[in-house]
C-alpha cells in the first residue's frame, strides 16, 4: 500500500478537494426530493400560494446550482489528481525498464512492457478516477437517502431490506466470474502488442525474407485470442446493468403499489408528495448501489493491472554495476584491454539458465 500511496502523497490537496465537492453534491442530492415532495403536498391541500411556490423554486434552483458547482469542482480535482498520479506512476515504470538486462526483459517481452507501462497505468488513472468522485458519493448518498426514506415512512422502508441484498449478492456473484478473466485480457493484449511491436520493428526483415503471410496469420492469431477473451470477460459483465435494472425497476414497483394503498387510504399516514419524495430517495438509494458495482467492476480490473505494473516495479535487476571495482575510476586513457572475458546465452524458459558451449 506504500508504494501506491507514495504517487498520492504530491497531491493530497486533489484528494481531499474532489470528495468534498461531491459530498456537497451528495447534499443537495438528499434535499432536493423533500422540496419536491413539500410543493406537491401543499398543491394538493389547497394551500399553496404564489409567493410560497415561488420561494420553494428559488431555493430548488440555487440548491441545483450549488450541485452543479460541486460536481464541476469534484470531476476537475479527480482528473488532476489521476492524471497526475499515472503520469509519476508511468515515470517510474520507464525508469524502472531502463535499468533492465536483456534478461530481466525477456522475462516479461517488450510487449507486455509496452503494455504495462500505457493501457495498465491507464487502468489505474481511471480507478482513481472513478473512486474519487463515486467513492463518498455512492456511500454518501445511499445513507442520506435511506435515512430520509425511514423519516418519511419506516414500515414503506422495510422494502429495502430485501432489494438491498439481493442486488449486492448479484453483483458479488458477477464480480467473482469476472475478475479472472480481467487478468486474461491484459495477458492477451500483451501477446498482440508484442505481435505487432515485433513485426514493426523488424518490417525490413520480414520483407526480405518474404514473410508476410507469416506475420499476417500471427497477428490474426494474436488478435482473435483477444477478441474471444475480450468477448467472454464482456458477456459476464453484461449482465449487470440488466440486473440492477431489473431490481430497481421491481423496487419502485413495490413501493407505488404499497405506497398508493397508503394515500388512497386516509388512515394511511401517506400524502402523495411524501410517496414522490419516497420513490425518489429509492430511486437514488439503489442508483448508489449501482455506482458501487461500477467501482467493484473497474477495481477489479485495475487490481489485476496494479499487480502487473507491481511486477514490474519490483522485479530484480539481473546485471547492474553496483558491485563493480571500476564503478568510481576515472577514465585517464582510452585503451580497452579484455581479460577472462566470456559469452553465454541464457534459456528464455529456464530459471537457472546455463552456459552454452
Amino acid at each position: 500500500m506504500k508504494k501506491w500511496f507514495r504517487y498520492a502523497k504530491p497531491y493530497v490537496p486533489y484528494f481531499i478537494l474532489g470528495p468534498l465537492c461531491m459530498l456537497i453534491e451528495v447534499a443537495g442530492e438528499a434535499v432536493m426530493p423533500r422540496l419536491l415532495g413539500i410543493l406537491i403536498n401543499r398543491a394538493n391541500e389547497g394551500l399553496l400560494t404564489s409567493g410560497m411556490s415561488l420561494g420553494i423554486m428559488a431555493l430548488m434552483i440555487v440548491i441545483a446550482l450549488v450541485m452543479m458547482a460541486g460536481g464541476v469542482g469534484g470531476a476537475y480535482f479527480a482528473s488532476k489528481a489521476s492524471v497526475n498520479y499515472a503520469a509519476d506512476l508511468r515515470a517510474d515504470v520507464y525508469s524502472r525498464i531502463q535499468t533492465f538486462s536483456f534478461e530481466n526483459i525477456d522475462k516479461f517481452s517488450t510487449g507486455s512492457l509496452v503494455t504495462r507501462l500505457t493501457n495498465d497505468v491507464t487502468q489505474m488513472q481511471n480507478l482513481i478516477n472513478m473512486m474519487m468522485r463515486m467513492a463518498l458519493r455512492a456511500p454518501g448518498m445511499m445513507i442520506a437517502s435511506l435515512i430520509m426514506a425511514i423519516i418519511l415512512k419506516p414500515k414503506l422502508s422495510v422494502v429495502f431490506a430485501v432489494s438491498i441484498p439481493v442486488m449486492l449478492l448479484s453483483v458479488g456473484f458477477i464480480i467473482l466470474r469476472g475478475f479472472p478473466l480481467f487478468s486474461k485480457v491484459q495477458t492477451k493484449l500483451d501477446a498482440l502488442n508484442s505481435t505487432v511491436q515485433e513485426n514493426v520493428t523488424n518490417v525490413r526483415v520480414v520483407k526480405s525474407f518474404v514473410r508476410e503471410d507469416h506475420e499476417t496469420e500471427k497477428f490474426r492469431r494474436a488478435n482473435r485470442e483477444l477478441k474471444n477473451t475480450g468477448m467472454s470477460a464482456a458477456k459476464v459483465m453484461i449482465f449487470m446493468q440488466p440486473v440492477m435494472t431489473l431490481i430497481m425497476n421491481v423496487t419502485v414497483v413495490v413501493v407505488v403499489l404499497i405506497g398508493s394503498r397508503l394515500v388512497l387510504n386516509r388512515d394511511g399516514g401517506m400524502l402523495p408528495g411524501d410517496l414522490t419524495s419516497f420513490i425518489s430517495y429509492v430511486t437514488q438509494i439503489l442508483m448508489s448501489l449501482v455506482m458501487v458495482t461500477f467501482m467493484l467492476t473497474f477495481s477489479s480490473r485495475a487490481m489485476a493491472s496494479a499487480r502487473r505494473i507491481r511486477e514490474v516495479l519490483d522485479e530484480p535487476v539481473t546485471l547492474n554495476d553496483d558491485g563493480a571495482a571500476f564503478k568510481d575510476l576515472h577514465v585517464q586513457r582510452g585503451d580497452v584491454e579484455f581479460r577472462n572475458v566470456t559469452f553465454r546465452y541464457y534459456k528464455p524458459d529456464a530459471a537457472n539458465p546455463r552456459l552454452y558451449p
